[in-house]
């Protein structure tokens, strides 16, 4: 479609997404499914769909997290790379790339495809909502857009956390962040040599990898103030399962996993009501760990001289207090040890041609100066809305910095999540003996969405909500999920209760900070709970049909995308009969 052009212009819509990200591509698709005369529109701030997986920031030596069978949407199967590009079922990006591409395309409602339906290149400045009880959208070139419901795709890695380094404006070389890595062209420059990558994340993993392969000098700088390296989990499965991924989303995984999603499985009652079955957990999880160590061997000889155990995880992988990716190279962890230097310590300074470490608390002869041309910073994003005024943002239940919280809003919301912790412990007492951690410093309020989607400031108001405002493990599943349940949401079929929905937040909240610690204090990380939560999604507006292969392989099988091919037609016949 044609973009907004004009400050005089003003366009109507029935719905329109902010974000052609994974988030945003289900939402008009499953909206679609169910209404397809809606006029609907996408604004995408980039000339590419995909957000994270745009083509512009997919770098080739990129590998999916997610798998052939579960890196898809369940109505449109995608064909399984070639063999040489997979490893035990994990891919090369770009080739998920294409499939979005492709997907967008061959989605065509009323004549109109979803490509036709995005308008590129609109960066929305502003979202209010005004007395004609629509939203209406500015645009960065002074166009409205106004609609009659709102979702915001935008999701959670929209805006690069950069955080500043003391002397970088005098620095002569490459400053970027690692979202920009995949249109960065220096790793095929001769004269760019010497390489510095700062943070312990799978998003830093990937490019130190890149960076060591392609010949560079190499630094990875994890500083000694966070929260330590991730941990990078075996992409090899067991027994009948072909990868991690496929043994580790199964329903009886999930049994192992505290969170408070799942109300009335007997299984979940037994592993962590029980004294027997939260010896189980532990052990599963204890063995986990331990095969994980034992496989990247911290201390192997050869990663001595490059300082190799400094990315040995600080905490157990249970705990995510630095977060977890998938290893998908058979070579990642010789290829570091050999070629990578790894220091965890904390930047001092940046000079023209230089960077300074200086470990924590140590005397400045302890400093390491190295020589510089490239310094990417793979240091996440940042959690806030840059759509919404900050009183409304508040309102809505978004991140925003904790100064601009009010005395009274914050005690109220305290006290819904004192009670939630009671909660939690009550129902998973493991949770309450996390392992010595370092705990980072909290700037921001956390996310209080019901559902991690749904704003409580006023609950007869069903024109507004969030996708994706949460960290997963299988977004794509999630993605689909989120979609259909934001359009029984949008259409009014799912009944809520104000006082429900603050309780449920604030032990989301709870648990999110006792579960994921560090990484929880958002309230917006699940990673290993993505299964559960999609379940609770789905029975909340009574579809089963992603439950329908017999309870043998409903508890082994392996969750993958073809399970959810059949609940639009489900949610069409349950609420627009005929």
């Amino acid at each position: 479609m044609s973009g907004p052009e004009s400050s005089q212009s003003r366009f109507i819509y029935d719905v329109v997404i902010i974000g052609a990200g994974l988030y945003g591509i289900q939402a008009a698709r499953y909206y679609l499914d169910i209404h397809p005369n809606a006029r609907l529109c996408i604004l995408e701030s980039d000339n590419v769909i995909g957000g994270t997986w745009s083509s512009k920031r997919i770098y080739d030596a990129f590998w999916t997290q997610t798998p052939v069978g579960m890196a898809e949407f369940s109505d449109r199967p995608m064909s399984p790379p070639p063999e040489q590009d997979q490893y035990y079922g994990f891919f090369r990006a770009h080739y998920l790339t294409k499939y979005l591409e492709a997907y967008v395309s061959d989605h065509i409602y009323n004549s109109q495809s979803i490509r036709q339906r995005i308008a590129f290149n609109v960066k929305v400045e502003g979202v209010e909502k005004t007395e004609d009880r629509l939203w209406t959208v500015t645009c960065r070139n002074g166009a409205q857009i106004k609609t009659a419901k709102l979702i915001d795709a935008t999701g959670m890695t929209s805006i690069p956390n950069m955080p500043h380094v003391p002397g970088q404006e005098g620095f002569r070389g490459l400053l970027i962040h690692h979202k920009d890595f995949g249109q960065s062209t220096f790793l095929d420059d001769p004269k760019k040599k010497n390489i510095a990558v700062l943070g312990g994340a799978k998003s830093a993993a990937d490019v130190v990898y890149a960076a060591a392969k392609a010949g560079k000098n190499t630094s990875w700088i994890i500083r000694k103030e966070g929260a330590g390296p991730a941990a990078l989990l075996s992409a090899e499965g067991r027994g009948p399962y072909l990868n991690s991924n496929e043994s580790f989303y199964t329903r009886l995984v999930a049994g192992f996993l505290p969170n408070p999603f799942n109300n009335t499985s007997w299984l979940k009652r037994f592993l962590h009501g029980t004294a027997i079955g939260r010896w189980l957990v532990k052990r599963l999880w204890d063995g986990v760990d331990i095969d994980n160590r034992k496989k990247a061997d911290y201390k192997r000889a050869e990663g001595r001289e490059m300082e190799f155990e400094n990315l040995e995880p600080d905490t157990p992988v249970f705990w995510q207090n630095d977060s977890s990716g998938i290893n998908q190279r058979p070579d990642f962890y010789s290829t570091i040890a050999k070629r990578v230097h790894v220091y965890r310590q904390s930047i001092d300074h940046l000079s023209a041609d230089s960077i300074t470490l200086n470990a924590n608390g140590a005397s400045a002869s302890n400093s390491r100066s190295l020589p510089l041309d490239v310094l990417i910073m793979c240091t996440g994003w940042l959690p806030h809305s840059q759509l919404f005024p900050t009183p409304v943002a508040l309102d809505l239940g978004l991140p925003t910095a904790i100064a601009e919280s009010t005395p009274e809003e914050t005690a109220g919301w305290e006290t819904l999540e004192d009670g939630g912790d009671r909660n939690i412990f009550a129902r998973f007492p493991l949770l309450r003996h996390p392992p010595a951690h370092f705990k980072t410093r909290t700037l921001y309020t956390p996310c209080r969405l019901y559902r991690a989607m749904v704003p409580v400031i006023d609950i007869e108001d069903h024109s507004i909500i969030f996708l994706g405002k949460l960290i997963v493990g299988n977004n794509f599943r999630v993605a689909e999920v989120q979609a259909l349940w934001a359009v029984a949401y949008l259409d009014g079929n799912i009944q809520l209760q104000r006082q429900g929905m603050e309780l449920e937040i604030g032990e989301t909240v709870a648990w999110c900070r006792r579960r994921y610690l560090s990484k929880g204090d958002l309230g917006s990380w699940f990673y290993f709970d993505a299964l559960d939560y999609t379940d609770m999604l789905l029975e909340q507006i009574g579809l089963r049909s992603h439950r329908s292969r017999g309870w043998l392989k409903d508890l082994f099988g392996p969750c993958k995308a073809a399970d959810l091919k059949y609940l639009a037609d489900e949610y069409i016949k349950a609420y627009l009969p005929l």
